[in-house]
């Protein structure tokens, strides 16, 4: 994760946003359900996520993504300058996934506007104009989403299994073909077969260095075919407790329209045009 990104002391000199259009359809998405996440009332401060790092994204890979990319534009901001291991300044290395998930963060924004930070948002991206451009980053958004929120179950249900959830490292790659075809409520199904399929291998064969990994991989591909053949049957996952929504899906839902169909329709522009972006 690397990158040049504002620090504290940098808030002087950096102008604050105040123009929402400078923050684009996927920022103003991502900094809507930053606030939501967690923001003081006067929308100035985020205090830091672990304890409740699992409203803002589905996954940690996608709630990464969105803490970086607003580091990067300058609209958040470390509340104060990180302190770098000097074995590591010779490098120069940017943000790591561990100083991301310890921060306090300042909402870098116009303080004459600040006030209405949130609902200014809301408005928006619900007047947000369906053009080409638009679709494509909703698009784009919604398969982030929906691979967020297949890793988040797969790590589940390997864990459920009693296997080590970092064996879902790799698919992700593997999912957007089966998105075009399938839901993510039908995805998440596929992926407790994948890692049913896990388990029952190392049952059979034992724990031989990398054979799970191929086997989830084996499973996931495999799960595009055995979909075909059952078609409409594949059972639709419900969301429970141990998989709680995020802001940012709640957000894209708002934005996209799409409502109950983000978790219940394929992924195709489609579904958008339908729902009326």
């Amino acid at each position: 994760m690397k990158g040049t990104v504002a620090r504290s002391s940098d808030l002087e000199v950096i102008p604050p946003f105040s123009e929402l259009e400078d923050l684009g359809t996927f920022g103003a998405m991502a900094l809507l359900a930053m606030i939501q996440c967690g923001a003081d009332p006067g929308y100035r401060y985020v205090r830091r996520l672990p304890a409740r790092a699992e409203r803002l994204a589905p996954h940690r890979a996608l709630r990464h993504q969105i803490l970086v990319a607003l580091l990067e534009c300058g609209v958040l901001i470390p509340a104060a300058d990180r302190r770098m291991r000097l074995d590591a300044a010779l490098s120069e290395p940017g943000w790591d996934v561990a100083e991301l998930e310890d921060v306090d963060w300042v909402i870098h924004w116009h303080e004459a506007t600040r006030g209405a930070l949130s609902s200014r948002l809301r408005d928006y991206l619900d007047q947000l104009e369906p053009t080409e451009r638009n679709r494509e980053i909703l698009m784009e958004t919604w398969v982030a989403l929906a691979t967020a929120e297949c890793l988040a179950f797969a790590e589940h249900a390997l864990s459920s299994h009693r296997m080590d959830p970092a064996i879902a490292n790799g698919i992700a790659p593997l999912l957007p073909p089966l998105f075009a075809q399938h839901s993510i409520g039908q995805s998440c199904a596929l992926m407790w077969w994948s890692a049913k399929n896990v388990a029952a291998s190392f049952l059979r064969h034992g724990g031989a260095p990398g054979l799970a990994e191929r086997e989830m991989s084996r499973s996931v591909l495999n799960a595009y075919e055995r979909a075909d053949q059952i078609g409409r049957s594949v059972p639709v996952f419900t969301r429970h407790r141990s998989l709680p929504a995020s802001t940012f899906a709640g957000v894209f839902r708002l934005t996209s329209r799409l409502g109950d169909a983000y978790w219940t329709k394929p992924l195709q522009e489609q579904a958008l045009t339908d729902a009326g972006r």
